[in-house]
């Protein structure tokens, strides 16, 4: 299986499709305290099961909210 593991959602699922991996759900997974997300969608995680693959994805920074 080919690792798309940092790489960008759409670059992964290309990469992942040409193994001839199916992309079953794409998850995004937030951080529980109240940041702003920026940048593009990167995977995190991979599951596979046959030929079907599950990927966790979250933004690329975190940028902090301002007390207010």
């Amino acid at each position: 299986m080919v690792d798309v593991t940092g790489l960008e959602l759409e670059e992964a699922r290309a990469r992942l499709e040409e193994a001839g991996f199916a992309v079953r759900s794409v998850t995004e997974t937030r951080p529980p305290a109240p940041v702003e997300l920026a940048g593009p969608l990167r995977v995190v995680r991979v599951r596979r099961e046959s030929s079907h693959v599950d990927l966790v994805v979250t933004r690329e920074r975190y940028v902090p909210r301002e007390a207010g």
